[in-house]
């Protein structure tokens, strides 16, 4: 009997882990279907098992997240689990190189791309970043229009 208990709790601790990858794999059949808002719904339930997962699943729930996110127009979000995405890619988790490139591309849009200011018309322009953190480039080009 002593035997049959660690292995029940081996199984379950199993059971649990692919529960939490299935749950990953539908939040990532929603983003590729379109359904952002299920995704995220999914992704935000997934959010306090992240623990149970490998780094590079990690790395993909943090990617399909902020990606989810970009989609809904969440620009703060996105950038936020976009960023953790690439803190993980640093750090030897690893996701498809396609999926790698769109993460760093669309960071850097997200990072540095100025969004329009509500009632002031589309030319003008408010950092999407704290004010001293943008490029100098970015600031310079600001300051022109």
């Amino acid at each position: 009997m002593r035997l049959s208990a660690p292995l029940a709790l081996l199984f379950g601790l199993s059971a649990g882990c692919w529960n939490y990858r299935d749950q990953l794999e539908r939040a990532d059949v929603h983003y590729h279907a379109a359904r952002y808002e299920a995704a995220v719904a999914n992704l935000d339930d997934l959010e306090p098992a992240l623990g149970q997962l490998e780094p590079s699943e990690r790395a993909r729930f943090a990617w399909l997240e902020g990606m989810s996110h970009l989609r809904l127009g969440h620009r703060a979000l996105a950038r936020h689990w976009l960023a953790r995405a690439r803190e993980m890619l640093e750090h030897g988790a690893s996701l498809p190189e396609a999926d790698r490139a769109q993460l760093l591309r669309t960071l850097a849009e997200v990072d540095w791309v100025a969004a329009p200011r509500e009632g002031n018309g589309a030319r003008e322009a408010a950092p999407s970043v704290p004010s001293g953190t943008e490029p100098q480039d970015s600031a310079a080009r600001a300051r022109k229009r």
